[in-house]
């Protein structure tokens, strides 16, 4: 559908669709502030409350060719997170065809609906599988994004099974936070939480007291759902992040060796972001049964 189509067939003042490169973006802008999404991947790609700065960060190089992911945002990870692992479905014979993170955030997603909503503006995009999501997931299956943007901006991943078949399901807001500096940075809201840490073969502790990012860093912290507060002291602000039907938090930095391996990231990079993840993954991985649905939400705000 052409942007002028979009425009037309999803009409609303606070919403305009544009071309960026080989994606179409989908700009939201109210009295709360402002996001910017793309509908490859139904990745949100910038939130900036109502005279603030932005939450997010996006590469400088980012791609905007469709044909990877756009480096930075929040990549939808769906229905694994990670490399798959076959416990999920069993071997398949689709599995070389398995990237990472799953299939949603390689795809073009469909706007299906734009709605004002009291005083926020709502953007719901469905995925349903193609013949070449099919090539690594069978199963069929509806997946909604449903992204609003309010006194803080929320995002509801709502998956449907709807196949005859039972599988499992670990999924991520991949979100990458745009912070003064990650060297440091403190994270609150995991104390008392298990932890696995992935720089050091998988072993396990538990949190005690607030993390205090070192970079590289790549740790998942289970079965705890309550909020998480990054404090960003550089930039004068905390970042709250909240969210419903996640017990996993996962907070990623590359380091500075690991982020020469992206050739979309500039070296110097690394410190300028860190990913704090709302997340299912490892044992908080949940069976979806044949026929049922499951929503996992995130909420991000700005406190002093």
């Amino acid at each position: 559908m052409s942007i002028e189509s979009l425009n037309k067939r999803f009409s609303n003042p606070h919403v305009r669709f544009r071309q960026h490169e080989a994606l179409v973006m989908v700009d939201l802008e109210n009295d709360h502030g402002q996001a910017s999404l793309t509908t490859f991947g139904a990745t949100l790609l910038s939130y900036r409350p109502r005279g603030g700065e932005d939450l997010l960060w996006v590469s400088e190089t980012a791609l905007y060719d469709g044909k990877k992911p756009v480096r930075g945002g929040v990549p939808v990870c769906w229905p694994w997170f990670g490399a798959y692992d076959p416990a999920a479905l069993g071997a398949d014979p689709s599995d070389a065809h398995k990237k990472g993170h799953g299939v949603a955030r390689y795809a073009l997603w469909d706007v299906e609906s734009v709605e004002t909503m009291g005083d926020a503006t709502q953007v719901v995009f469905v995925l349903r599988p193609d013949d070449e999501i099919r090539k690594a997931w069978p199963l069929d299956f509806v997946l909604r994004l449903k992204v609003s943007l309010g006194q803080s901006l929320e995002m509801t991943l709502v998956g449907e099974n709807l196949s005859d078949r039972d599988w499992q399901v670990s999924e991520a807001f991949h979100t990458y936070f745009s912070v003064a500096d990650a060297e440091g940075l403190v994270v609150r809201g995991l104390d008392g939480t298990p932890r696995v840490d992935k720089l050091a073969g998988g072993a396990r502790g538990v949190q005690a007291g607030e993390v205090r990012m070192s970079t590289p860093m790549e740790q998942v912290f289970l079965g705890h759902g309550g909020p998480l507060v990054i404090e960003d002291r550089g930039n004068g602000r905390e970042i709250v992040i909240e969210r419903e039907s996640s017990a996993s938090s996962v907070l990623w930095n590359p380091g500075p060796e690991g982020v020469k391996a992206f050739a979309d990231m500039p070296d110097d990079q690394y410190r300028k972001t860190v990913c704090v993840e709302v997340a299912n993954a490892l044992e908080d991985a949940y069976a979806l049964k044949a026929g049922a649905s499951h929503s996992m939400r995130m909420r991000l705000s700005v406190g002093g």
